[in-house]
């Protein structure tokens, strides 16, 4: 009877918090390939994930730029060559899609992977054909 109720108890609550991913999980589903992120109802912008956690990210039709990643604590936080400040987020794997919690100032709000290629990130201005 004990057991049946523990049973029951186990089954009515809720899942446990999803965990973010690490630096190294991050990079293992990131490293070399180009994704592009929608928020809400359109299209955020694409980031082309480079060797040594290196990125080259634009947003949709924008100048391409260069920055790094780095992991800071369940963060996966980015900065940019136009901007030192730290862009942190929560990623998370689900069903073999990267989504994305931003963790800043107005944060909370999430980017969903929509495609992925292993191709280098078509950028618009100085870097065409990079």
């Amino acid at each position: 009877m004990i057991r049946l109720i523990s049973v029951s108890v186990l089954a009515a609550t809720p899942a446990l918090a999803e965990a973010p991913l690490n630096g190294p999980a991050f990079d293992s589903a990131t490293m070399g390939a180009t994704i592009t992120y929608d928020y809400g109802n359109g299209l955020f912008g694409t980031e082309e994930y480079l060797p040594g956690r290196k990125v080259r990210w634009a947003f949709d039709g924008d100048l391409c730029i260069y920055g790094e990643w780095y992991e800071q604590d369940d963060e996966i936080c980015f900065v940019y060559e136009d901007d030192p400040t730290p862009h942190c987020w929560l990623y998370f794997l689900e069903g073999g899609k990267i989504r994305g919690r931003y963790m800043g100032d107005g944060g909370g709000w999430e980017i969903l992977e929509s495609s992925r290629d292993g191709g280098p990130l078509p950028c618009a201005g100085p870097d065409v054909g990079v």
